[in-house]
């Protein structure tokens, strides 16, 4: 046992946190999104299977078929993840190529029966030794599949994230921060599996490194946040907001113009911005403008996106309300209701953002003198 790292039973602590965690996922505890609650259900299935065999491994517990059968499912585990990240992102999509991603781990699963179960019993395998490329794939094919799934994760939320601001004038929670938190983790693995390779010394507290990135994905899926009442305004792959090449022909400068006349009256006359709930599509059939032509628009006739347009008019409008005296009976949560904002958090980033200034500074800064 003197070679065994005790730290080591982490691993156990890991494997059962993600037990739970994929038995929380798969049994809905979110009940809002059944399909990616499943596909993230399954990825930490395969990530506590992943440290039940490290852990036996590492006491010498089960025999050789037991520790197999509990890497098989490796080659799906980040699919699995890129499928979840995928619902979340744009749960109304239909993904009809959804399979070509586990088409490596079909094969590493024929490979295993073909040439590694055999060996597993001790039975007589005559079949061709395979070439050195092969062998070599199916040991680090697994490391490249992180690194490759991690990216175009990370990438699918930058763009959601991105085209909620060209639709929505509010991204509190809907921007699903949450998933971030869930990448860092997943990314925390990940360096630590490429450090153990390096066989650097560090790695000998790796057990701890790993139950402390499970904590974190548990907190992250945990308080993930409901988005889907107001998925009418999420784009679809396909339907992404790219104005600059739809419209470039379809829109002189004087229309531009015109249009930015249009949007910019109804917007401003009427204070559409004061509605919290205003998203891109109600300000479209508002002004009777489609919602990628208003897009273009607010892009090219005034430089900003939704997100920023409509939240810069309701930073003048705070502006405004802060320094009358018919709102001093107003907390700062009242004024920026009071000005269109759904929350403390916005209208402090944008009014910070806008001013330099924080609301009470400003306040400050614009008081008259006694």
């Amino acid at each position: 046992m003197s070679d065994i790292n005790i730290l080591a039973v982490f691993y156990a602590f890991s494997g059962g946190a993600s037990w739970l965690l994929g038995s929380l996922s798969f049994l809905g505890v979110n009940r809002v999104n059944t399909k990616a609650d499943r596909w993230l259900g399954a990825f930490y299935c395969i990530l506590a299977c992943t440290f039940t065999r490290i852990f036996l491994e590492e006491f010498h517990v089960g025999d050789g078929f037991l520790l197999h059968l509990l890497e098989l499912p490796t080659w799906a585990m980040f699919p699995c993840l890129y499928m979840a990240i995928n619902y979340f992102v744009t749960p109304a999509t239909v993904r009809k190529d959804w399979h070509l991603h586990f088409v490596p781990f079909l094969l590493f699963f024929i490979f295993s029966l073909v040439y590694l179960m055999p060996n597993i019993f001790n039975r007589e395998n005559q079949l061709p030794e395979l070439p050195p490329w092969i062998q070599f794939i199916v040991r680090y094919f697994f490391f490249g599949q992180m690194v490759y799934y991690w990216i175009v994760c990370f990438s699918l939320l930058r763009r959601h994230q991105k085209n909620l601001k060209m639709m929505a004038s509010f991204t509190e929670k809907i921007d699903l921060e949450w998933l971030r938190y869930l990448l860092v983790a997943v990314l925390f693995f990940i360096l630590i599996r490429i450090l153990s390779i390096a066989n650097i010394p560090l790695t000998y507290f790796s057990p701890i490194f790993y139950f402390l990135g499970i904590i974190l994905l548990a907190y992250s899926t945990l308080t993930q946040k409901s988005i889907y009442a107001i998925e009418t305004y999420q784009p679809s792959e396909k339907d992404e907001i790219t104005p600059k090449k739809v419209l470039n022909e379809r829109l002189t400068a004087d229309q531009v113009e015109e249009l930015k006349y249009l949007v910019m009256r109804k917007t401003v006359d009427e204070k559409l911005y004061l509605d919290p709930s205003l998203t891109l599509s109600v300000l479209s059939a508002k002004t009777g403008i489609s919602t990628h032509e208003l897009s273009y628009v607010l892009n090219n006739g005034l430089g900003k996106n939704f997100y920023q347009f409509i939240n810069e008019l309701r930073t003048e409008e705070a502006k405004l309300l802060l320094l009358s005296k018919d709102t001093k009976h107003l907390d700062l949560l009242g004024i920026a209701i009071r000005a269109g904002f759904n929350s403390k958090t916005t209208f402090y980033t944008t009014f910070k953002k806008a001013t330099n200034l924080t609301p009470k500074e400003y306040i400050k800064a614009n008081s008259a003198p006694n």
